[in-house]
């Protein structure tokens, strides 16, 4: 088998997670051409106009970057750059099908799931929100459809029971590396194999309203959506009608006279909730249009009484 060897390339991604796998390029034997990113957008409470935080990374680092805001823009960046294969990693919009044969080697996708299972853009949120114990990657070329294209290669990955999404992201990220680099350097002598026509499930896009704890639940289900969700959306809960962030979930063992989902009360200097089935402890939350504080502060302030609970 003859290796592909300074392969021109273009990587396609918005996200950090995609840095392991661009370091890794950078100091192998190919050359990245650009990296295609999503435009600048209005950012925090002033809407100032900034680039995400994989471009401000790409920008500090002098690599070609590029932005662009729809399909002709996209394609005269490809006229331009020439690239024989293009790899997306976490980039978040779907390539229009007539660029995806534009160059020689096609498209492929770094994919945080086995597929078919957990097509989508959330696949890791959703894997620990349904409480699987395996996950992987898959590498696969690109086409019309949302992550149905033939596979050149997946990896079954355990998930630990304390995993949450931003820990698992990296792990997956820097475990595909070698994988996607022998992708790269045989691509064309390899043949991609159609995915199953069964088995497929989706992991759309998270929501804000999905962030919400409903305290009705059993813990486990609440300390999954907490390590799923709490760097992306970001949990939340409300308390006197205004909107609460939470932090840093867990079980607790803490005598106590809670007795409804969402009942409130400080024990030992713990923030402690009923759930459906236990007690959880939080440690930190941002109250709405405050900084984020300990728990223990918040409750001190919003002082307490036997009926104060998270609705």
């Amino acid at each position: 088998m003859v290796a592909q060897s300074n392969m021109q390339l273009s990587i396609a991604t918005s996200s950090l997670v995609s840095l392991p796998i661009i370091e890794a390029i950078l100091q192998s034997d190919h050359v990245i051409g650009s990296i295609i990113t999503n435009p600048d957008k209005p950012t925090g409470r002033g809407k100032k106009i900034e680039a995400n935080e994989l471009a401000k990374w790409a920008e500090g680092k002098n690599l070609p970057i590029a932005k662009p805001a729809d399909t002709s823009e996209l394609n005269r960046h490809l006229l331009a750059v020439q690239p024989q294969l293009i790899i997306t990693v976490a980039y978040g919009r779907l390539i229009p099908v007539e660029l995806l044969h534009g160059p020689r080697f096609g498209w492929i996708n770094l994919h945080f799931s086995l597929l078919p299972k957990l097509r989508g853009a959330a696949p890791v949120q959703w894997a620990i929100l349904n409480g699987e114990t395996v996950t992987g990657y898959t590498i696969f070329k690109l086409d019309k459809g949302m992550d149905t294209g033939p596979v050149y290669l997946s990896r079954e990955v355990n998930i630990g029971e304390e995993d949450t999404t931003p820990y698992l992201l990296d792990k997956l990220a820097h475990l595909a590396v070698p994988d996607l680099l022998d992708v790269i350097s045989t691509i064309g002598k390899t043949r991609a194999i159609p995915q199953p026509l069964s088995g497929a499930t989706l992991a759309p896009k998270i929501s804000k309203d999905m962030a919400r704890i409903d305290w009705k639940n059993e813990t486990e289900t609440i300390l999954r959506q907490s390590r799923a969700l709490s760097d992306n959306p970001g949990i939340w809960s409300t308390f006197n009608g205004e909107r609460i962030g939470l932090f840093g979930l867990h079980e607790v063992l803490l005598s106590n006279s809670l007795k409804a989902p969402g009942d409130l009360e400080v024990v030992d200097g713990k923030l402690l909730v009923r759930t459906g089935d236990s007690v959880v402890a939080i440690d930190e939350v941002t109250p709405a249009g405050s900084k984020r504080m300990s728990a223990e502060d918040f409750a001190r302030g919003a002082r307490l009484t036997s009926e104060s609970k998270f609705e």
